[in-house]
């Protein structure tokens, strides 16, 4: 069972350390205005492209909140960071051997932080009005959507976005967007079982190389993190620090 707790202040990132970070994006705590000064321009003007407003705020919690947590372990405003993006889309800090993925969802964002390895993290708010067999067949290998609809009827909703997630942060973590095949790896999905990377294609081997977790994050909410490596020391923070932002 995963005991998401307050971090230290002092807090040091060793090479089998994986950090995730909960963040509640609820903005009710917060001033809009402070968001300015700590987002950068590309930042402000992706949020200004949201339709609604709660999506706005969000993203602007989710994204704020990243800067905050990186300068915790780089010592370096949050504002002073300068992020890239791979050809693919994935951003990254080109000054430095941190790597991490932020994904959010809902009232809740995950923030995982690795020292030189590939890291992918992915958190989705369930909902019901979905067509599980339909997007199953669509984004899931065979034998996933084998397995998912073998569950009994009330346990496919959990199953679906247990695979989804999953795969998300797989993907995530691999960086190549969507140009990695959907159905070229498989993942476990069913409710209480460990997150397994079961199987990659066509090199097998590698999905020995990988650890994936499953992540509780809050009622009627699925996660999961995916990191390159194995003997990992995994740690898990809340961010809750509602006067930064005020």
């Amino acid at each position: 069972m995963i005991v998401w707790s307050h971090p230290p202040n002092n807090l040091s990132l060793q090479s089998n350390h994986v950090d995730v970070w909960r963040v509640i994006t609820n903005l009710q705590h917060y001033s809009l205005s402070a968001f300015e000064t700590i987002l950068s321009t590309d930042e402000l003007q992706h949020a200004s492209r949201f339709h609604f407003d709660k999506d706005r705020e969000r993203y602007l919690v989710a994204h704020t909140s990243l800067r905050h947590i990186l300068s915790r372990y780089l010592q370096a405003e949050p504002n002073w960071l300068n992020f890239s993006t791979n050809v693919y889309g994935k951003p990254f800090l080109p000054d430095y051997v941190i790597e991490f993925n932020l994904s959010h969802s809902g009232d809740y964002a995950l923030i995982a932080i690795a020292h030189s390895r590939n890291v992918g993290v992915d958190v989705e708010q369930l909902r019901a009005d979905i067509e599980i067999e339909s997007l199953a067949g669509r984004y899931f290998s065979p034998r996933e959507v084998s397995e998912l609809m073998a569950l009994p009827p009330q346990q496919r909703l959990i199953g679906f976005f247990n695979c989804w997630t999953r795969k998300e942060a797989y993907i995530k973590a691999r960086g190549l967007g969507l140009s990695l095949p959907l159905d070229s790896f498989d993942v476990s999905l069913k409710p209480s079982r460990p997150a397994v990377l079961r199987a990659t294609r066509p090199d097998a081997g590698a999905a020995l190389q990988w650890t994936m977790l499953s992540l509780e994050v809050g009622a009627k909410y699925a996660g999961a993190v995916a990191v390159w490596g194995n003997d990992l020391d995994f740690r898990f923070w809340d961010w809750i620090t509602p006067e930064t932002y005020e």
